[in-house]
């Protein structure tokens, strides 16, 4: 279910090239294709699917690990994961171009893993240098790869086409997984261990941030999941400056020489002034 894959260590190196390449290629934020969601059926049948195991499984953990674990020992296992994925943030900088925001997960990184005690404490955020966190889906976009069509993925949730395959990268070559790897080595139960944790501790924030009473008082939980996803999707992509689209907010112009629509009033003619009087 959470299978992880390695890839060469030699394979690093050449990633380093790709910004080059990348630079004159437009971003591609749109995500018209995604909105028109044309796998629906499939994708609310694996919805429900996610329900279940969500109703059956992850829930049921979350609620007794909010019970269990205090509110602050919660949020220092979020600020362990956040500083874990540090170095993944930096890679996909780096392929972004972004070289300050690289930078700034190094500075991340070494102040939450020392001052912070092992990222226990987000002393970062602190000292003025929030987490903006960046992924192979991100880097993709950013390279021109069109989002594809909107994909519900079995466990995992709201996705894209693209964000799919840019999971499978986050997995693959994230480069904090290569140094644990070869410092610990570390057994398949203590890897499945660790993403479990992960996996409960996100459902137990959902949960602390009124996720399940959002839910619980939509009338199509679907379309509402979706629509959130997308919405910071394209939030993440920008950077939180996304081009205005006058069409989201039907503030849209017609040209001035475009027809009336057919249900249009017609204009009333302007008043005609009097002859003067001879």
């Amino acid at each position: 279910m959470f299978l992880r894959f390695r890839a060469p260590a030699a394979a690093l190196p050449l990633l380093a090239l790709l910004p080059l390449g990348a630079c004159a290629t437009p971003r591609a934020g749109g995500l018209e294709v995604a909105e028109a969601d044309r796998w629906e059926a499939t994708n609310r049948k694996v919805y429900a699917f996610n329900k279940r195991v969500d109703k059956y499984a992850l829930r049921p953990a979350a609620k007794t690990y909010r019970t269990v674990v205090p509110i602050a020992a919660r949020h220092g296992v979020t600020n362990v994961y956040n500083t874990y994925n540090e170095p993944l943030n930096f890679l996909n900088d780096l392929l972004q171009g972004k070289i300050s925001k690289a930078f700034r997960s190094v500075d991340r990184f070494l102040i939450n893993a020392t001052i912070g005690v092992g990222g226990l404490s987000d002393n970062a955020t602190d000292l003025g240098r929030p987490e903006e966190p960046e992924d192979w889906g991100q880097t993709f976009a950013h390279w021109g790869i069109k989002s594809g069509p909107y994909v519900m993925l079995p466990l995992f949730g709201p996705s894209t086409l693209r964000d799919s395959f840019g999971l499978g990268f986050d997995f693959v070559l994230n480069p904090a997984d290569f140094a644990r790897d070869a410092a610990f080595s570390p057994s398949i139960f203590w890897r499945a261990g660790q993403i479990s944790l992960r996996l409960v501790n996100l459902r137990a924030r959902i949960s602390d941030q009124g996720g399940d009473a959002l839910l619980a008082g939509s009338l199509d939980e679907y379309t509402l999941v979706k629509s959130a996803y997308l919405q910071s999707r394209k939030n993440a992509i920008w950077d939180g400056n996304a081009p205005y689209d006058p069409s989201e907010d039907g503030s849209e112009e017609l040209p001035a020489d475009a027809p009336a629509p057919a249900d249009a009033p017609a204009a009333t003619p302007a008043p005609v002034a009097p002859p003067p009087p001879q």
